[in-house]
């Protein structure tokens, strides 16, 4: 009887368009298989703060396929002015750090203790290694919520392989109150982003937890009676209740300068990343549905293909390797803006164009710019762009022989 109540409810969220229910959120789903052969399936928490299909799995990527040294830009230089050339201690390194959207993945299956073999939906298999707590034995902990068991609490070592795919319909979780945290959030400078919020590296859902001391009472406040929190200070913050009931919290990681940054997941960008000390205030929303990412929004990315115009004024099409490193477009680029940290999948990029030695700007497909410093990426320290052309030559450039390239919107 349950089963019919909760896909009547679905089905009448649908129609309506104004009803988020549990079932239409874009939730990590899929059949997790342990070391000892058991299968559970369900809604999947990866992690602790990853949890939906727009999420970023951090990781080492093992890439074989970068360029041979020998082909990349030389060390740059300059003495008195005077731009000269190097190889000497370059470091050259097949490892390099990647991002990919949740979305894209359509199995995960542990190597070691710190390896991972991902396949994507593209057919595309990568190796990856930890490089934080994504992935490996400094994982957080992995939690699958099945029907049948409920929410069942697994660790990395206990992971044989991770299949995702797209959430039932009938699908009925645990806890049907279970949301997702979507918000306007405020810089310090007044930069203000609207998308999914991460709080403090662990709360994604609105039945997680902020607490705090108010009056040296300690208080555990659910996030969905919480309609804002504002910095004050490096100790405390101010919390807003839906009820309009103001509290002053201090004495914890939640609330105070021992927070990890707030995240915000963009559909139409990425991810940014503010660092407290950077971070104003957060104001919580009601979730619009054309902000929700589901598995089928995802296709395992493609080459990256387009033009890429010298400082000469020479063009080339063609495959492009971006940094000898970047090749698809579920690749993420790294840079700054204003003490922001953004994480721009590239398939959401249409050009970007070198403004100095330090700094290029990035347009996306909305027609967003974005000044982009502080990263091999987007700076001098770049390690080549990569031109395989129709007529199967290779061309490659540095950074200060750049001008723009303009992806192929495919």
């Amino acid at each position: 009887m349950k089963k019919v109540v909760w896909t009547l409810l679905i089905v009448i969220g649908a129609l309506s368009g104004d009803i988020a229910t549990a079932a239409d959120q874009g939730f990590l789903f899929g059949t997790i298989t342990t070391e000892w052969g058991d299968e559970y399936t369900g809604r999947i928490r990866w992690d602790k703060n990853e949890g939906f299909w727009d999420d970023i799995l951090d990781a080492t990527k093992e890439d074989d396929d970068r360029y041979d040294p020998k082909y990349r830009p030389r060390k740059r230089i300059s003495i008195f002015g005077i731009k000269i050339f190097t190889d000497e201690n370059w470091d050259f390194s097949y490892n390099s750090s990647s991002q990919l959207r949740f979305g894209h993945i359509k199995s995960i299956e542990p190597r070691s203790r710190g390896r991972a073999q991902v396949r994507l939906k593209s057919g595309e298999t990568i190796r990856f290694e930890d490089a934080g707590t994504d992935l490996g034995s400094s994982n957080r902990g992995i939690t699958i919520d099945d029907p049948d068991e409920g929410i069942v609490d697994l660790k990395w070592r206990d992971i044989d392989r991770v299949e995702f795919f797209a959430e039932p319909d009938d699908y009925v979780p645990t806890d049907t109150r279970v949301g997702r945290l979507y918000g306007r959030v405020t810089t310090e400078n007044n930069e203000t982003f609207v998308g999914f919020v991460i709080w403090d590296a662990d709360e994604i859902y609105s039945t997680d937890i902020l607490d705090g001391e108010d009056r040296d009472r300690d208080r555990e406040v659910p996030f969905d009676r919480i309609a804002s929190i504002q910095r004050r200070g490096s100790r405390g913050s101010l919390v807003t209740l839906t009820t309009g009931r103001e509290l002053k919290l201090h004495g914890t990681n939640d609330v105070d300068d021992g927070h990890r940054g707030v995240g915000v997941n963009i559909a139409t960008l990425g991810r940014v990343e503010i660092n407290w000390d950077d971070f104003d205030k957060v104001e919580f929303l009601d979730i619009p549905a054309t902000a929700i990412m589901r598995y089928d929004d995802f296709d395992g990315g493609r080459r990256l293909q387009g033009t890429v115009t010298t400082d000469y004024g020479d063009t080339f099409t063609g495959d492009i390797a971006w940094d000898n490193d970047e090749r698809f477009t579920w690749e993420c680029l790294n840079g700054d803006q204003d003490d922001v940290e953004y994480d721009i999948e590239f398939g959401q990029i249409a050009r970007i164009e070198r403004q100095s030695r330090r700094s290029c700007t990035v347009t996306l497909k909305d027609g967003t710019k974005i000044r982009l410093s502080g990263s091999n990426d987007v700076d001098e320290d770049n390690k080549g762009i990569f031109i395989e052309t129709v007529d199967g030559d290779l061309e490659e450039m540095d950074w200060d022989d750049f001008e723009v390239v303009v992806f192929k919107d495919m």
